[in-house]
């Protein structure tokens, strides 16, 4: 012993100090991480935060930045290059053995330089990575799987790590940013965090342009304490074990009364992600809503019931399982607090919509009838929030109410059923695809992008070249997971029919998917790129078979059938319907024909529609139920059993999901439908046409208006109004005495939709006195009051001065609700007549729901180009009404204007 003693006489004091240097390669990221620049993710959602961290678990993953609920912020690459030229690096630290290595005040002594490199140009030579970016330095969509990303994330990982050893601002940044993007990995940095978000910190920070030798102390923002938290919950959420001692130090910080608003609201969403509400202190407070005392703060509130639901998706959302009722987790109501259901009823909208997220969420037995009954709450957003989240559901109930609001006339009304009926699949999203609306049609693209599939493929591609290039960016953005062989034939589509903008899209995913494409020039005209598509194709440098398997079966147009083929068919056709059954070119003829390709049944449909003869019921029967299913399903309907009957609606129903059912069916199906009396037959078959706008459909839906059952005559005024032909209208002005008032106001709607003014006063037959006749105008006086509202509402998109006098009456109506039904039928009707008064009432309103509704309509009616220049949604409801005012003053500053100007 005492020789080893004399053999270290160069042993290190216990006293002197060893200075540690920050590796050259990390001194940007290094001196990047050397302030406190933590900011509020105020995009982050819950959803986005559980889907980024279920999705891909695996070990080179790192979520992306932009989920985070906290994020490090980014600064102009200039100014930061500025900093790093003219002050030295914070990172160089000398410890003596003897320091603990979490010592957080450290003099200006114990900070050394890292480089005498101070050539901004040089040091970011040496990065790998852009300074005002840490997404594309952590994270690269677009080589999301490729080798040399995973090894890139690995290494930029590591240089985390490495810097997380710091005992500076620096490491505590770097150890933070670890947790955040890769917490399954970050379980060593939990010392670091705790430190961080509830002890008392401070960092030095040397003033390198006055004195190098003087340090300054400064407290870490409230921000990064909060984004500590976050950080440490990530975690414990994704450990396998939860420290005893962390969790007692989270939950007893809130036992504390003077803690912060804002801290304890994120302590709440912290603990939720590994600890059940019921069991975080005070939460179950923070929800009280009672009378007899005052209620906490709405934010606090919010964050209660955020956390709620945070914590459902963390433990109750596992994906894999949610197809699998038998793995679903169950309700446990001690999970939750026990006043949650108080929430139900709250006062605050925001409150309200997201108990009903919650209730679906987490399979609360009474979650149906929850989401049921919020869509007759006088909040709009709860309205539209609760249609969304009974597709969450998976019930037949559900389905058949979202089926129905995706009906609609509101637009916000259908983007809702759209979004909820995503979760069942393509098929349901399909009949939605033509809507008028493009913000429908942008939800379904976003839909059918959930479900990578040769079926969604061939319906997306009608999206490519959709009028609206929002549409044609989602439909792009919605197959980036998709694989080669389904997404490359659409991203080929998007090169030859779309906009600049979607082009130069499908361009970048096509070089990033397989390398070519490189060549195309976007700014070609269609017929260039179009050669260009073509010739790329036939190359054969495509991976795998897609452009046989897809384009060629499935995006190409049928195979067309040559004249002489034609003309073939044609000649056994007439055979079949002027020959004897028991002759030999009957026989001939009908042996030929029911071998027929599909795209020659077409040609035969064709010689059907333009035979002016009656065809032999025989022809359906026997021939043609043998060849499609459409046709088997119509020899169905024909069945005595009513089961029969409505499978073989459901069939129709079906195919014309897919295409519209050919009019020779619909004629067919119009014949057979006569007799029918069943309502789902009839409510299933009319669903089947209800896209159709051709004659044959029209005779339907005339016949379903004649029915003797009143809710089938009310499905034919449905179909009346969604297509709103004027001669429509003629055909619906008798049902305007029916006696059934529910079918009376259908009618009325559909006539309003029709734009006949021969509606308003009726068309008289001889011997009827006028007034005896069907008009809108004589139900003006109806002694039921809905049907008088209705009634006023039909006259003023007919624009009749009566009806719209009327309307304005109503407007100023003593009952809130008639008021704001009236305000927003004004924005419905059209009637740009509208618009003066309507600023009026907006420049007087009081009550904020009804100012809401005055806003929406006078946004319906005046076009986007002639709006207040300085409107925006951003601004107050009254600062709205305000800039409308200026704007009609400016507008009619005239001596004619009956506008007035006080207030």
């Amino acid at each position: 012993m005492l020789q080893n003693v004399r053999e270290t006489p160069i042993a290190v004091s216990l006293k002197e100090k060893v200075t540690r240097k920050v590796p050259e390669e990390l001194a940007g990221l290094q001196v990047y991480l050397s302030r406190d620049l933590w900011v509020r993710n105020h995009h982050w959602s819950p959803e986005l935060e559980r889907k980024t961290f279920q999705e891909d678990k695996a070990a080179y993953h790192l979520a992306p930045i932009e989920m985070q609920r906290w994020g490090f912020g980014s600064v102009d690459q200039k100014t930061l290059l500025s900093e790093v030229s003219t002050r030295k690096p914070l990172g160089a630290i000398q410890r003596t053995t003897s320091e603990p290595e979490s010592n957080t005040e450290q003099s200006a002594s114990d900070q050394t330089a890292i480089s005498n490199s101070t050539d901004p140009t040089e040091l970011q030579k040496s990065e790998s990575w852009s300074f005002n970016a840490l997404q594309d330095f952590f994270f690269d969509q677009k080589n999301q799987s490729s080798q040399q990303a995973k090894k890139q994330r690995s290494d930029q990982l590591a240089a985390l790590q490495e810097l997380s050893t710091w005992d500076n601002l620096a490491g505590w940044n770097a150890a933070l940013l670890w947790a955040t993007l890769s917490p399954a990995t970050a379980t060593e940095t939990l010392p670091v965090l705790e430190k961080v978000a509830l002890d008392p910190l401070q960092y030095s920070q040397s003033n390198a342009e006055n004195d190098p030798g003087t340090s300054d102390q400064n407290s870490i923002s409230e921000a990064m304490q909060h984004a500590a938290l976050n950080a440490i919950s990530l975690v414990l959420a994704q450990a396998d074990a939860i420290p005893l001692k962390t969790r007692n130090r989270l939950t007893q910080r809130l036992q504390r009364p003077d803690l912060s608003l804002s801290l304890r609201s994120e302590l709440y969403l912290s603990l939720a992600r590994f600890m059940s509400p019921a069991s975080i202190p005070s939460l179950e407070q923070s929800l009280e809503n009672t009378e007899n005392s005052p209620s906490p703060p709405k934010p606090l509130r919010r964050a209660a019931m955020q956390a709620c639901i945070l914590h459902g998706l963390w433990s109750h959302s596992d994906r894999k399982h949610l197809d699998d009722p038998d793995l679903i987790h169950t309700f446990n109501p001690k999970e939750w607090p026990a006043n949650i259901m108080q929430v139900r009823w709250d006062s605050d909208a925001n409150m309200r919509w997201n108990f009903g997220y919650w209730a679906a969420l987490i399979r609360h037995p009474d979650a149906e009838t929850i989401l049921t009954s919020q869509l007759r709450d006088a909040d709009l957003v709860v309205q539209t929030k609760a249609i969304e989240h009974l597709g969450m559901l998976k019930t037949d109930t559900a389905l058949q109410i979202l089926k129905e609001y995706a009906q609609r006339p509101e637009e916000s009304i259908r983007v809702a059923a759209v979004k909820g009926l995503s979760s069942w699949g393509p098929m349901h999203l399909i009949p939605l695809k033509n809507d008028t609306s493009s913000a429908v049609r942008l939800e379904v693209a976003s839909g059918m992008g959930k479900t990578p599939s040769a079926e969604s493929a061939l319906h997306l591609r009608t999206l490519i070249n959709d009028r609206s290039s929002q549409v044609q960016h989602t439909v792009i953005h919605a197959i980036s997971d998709w694989p080669d062989e389904l997404a490359i034939p659409l991203l080929l589509d998007g090169i030859q029919e779309g906009v600049y903008k979607t082009r130069r899209q499908s361009i970048l995913q096509l070089v990033d998917r397989t390398g070519l494409g490189g060549s195309i020039s976007i700014e070609a005209p269609q017929t260039e790129r179009v050669v260009a598509v073509n010739e790329l194709v036939q190359s054969g440098q495509l991976p795998g078979s897609f452009w046989g398997q897809l384009m060629q079966v499935g995006l190409k147009t049928g195979q067309e059938v040559n004249q002489g083929r034609a003309a073939e068919l044609q000649s056994y056709f007439q055979n079949l319907i002027n020959q004897p059954r028991e002759s030999s070119e009957y026989q001939q003829a009908y042996q030929e024909l029911a071998n027929i390709s599909p795209a020659e049944v077409k040609v035969l449909e064709k010689l059907i529609r333009e035979t002016s003869i009656e065809i032999p019921s025989e022809i359906y029967i026997d021939l043609l139920a043998g060849l499609t299913p459409e046709y088997a399903a119509l020899n169905q309907l024909t069945s005595p059993h009513i089961t029969d009957r409505r499978e073989a609606a459901q069939q129709l129903f079906v195919s014309s999901q897919n295409i519209s059912l050919n009019p020779v069916v619909v004629s067919r199906l119009r014949k057979l439908m006569t007799h029918e009396q069943d309502r789902l037959v009839w409510r299933i078959v009319m669903s089947s046409v209800e896209k159709d706008n051709y004659d044959e459909a029209a005779q339907l839906a005339l016949l379903a208006i004649n029915h003797n059952w009143p809710d089938i005559r009310i499905l034919g005024c449905e179909y009346f109004g969604s297509h709103g032909l004027p001669q429509y209208a003629n055909w619906l002005l008798p049902l305007l005495d029916d006696k059934n008032h529910t079918v009376q106001l259908a009618a009325i709607r559909a006539i309003g939709q029709c734009h006949n003014p021969i509606a308003i006063s009726g068309t008289q037959k001889p011997g009827q006195s006028q007034n005896s006749a069907p008009s809108l105008r004589s139900l003006l006086t109806h002694s039921n009051r809905r049907v008088r509202f209705e009634t006023v509402v039909a006259l003023s998109r007919l624009g009749d001065s009566a009806g719209m006098q009327e309307l304005l009456r109503l407007s100023n109506d003593t009952q809130i609700a008639m008021r704001k039904e009236a305000v927003r039928e004004m924005g419905h009707s059209g009637q740009t007549r509208f618009v003066e008064p309507l600023i009026q009432m907006a420049w007087t309103e009081r009550n904020n729901s009804t100012l809401k509704e005055i806003l929406n309509s006078l946004d319906q009616l005046v076009p986007d180009s002639e709006q207040p220049a300085n409107l925006t949604p951003q601004q107050d409801q009254s600062d709205q009404a305000k800039s409308w005012m200026n704007w009609w003053q400016t507008q009619h500053s005239g001596q004619g204007s009956r506008l007035f100007t006080g207030r």
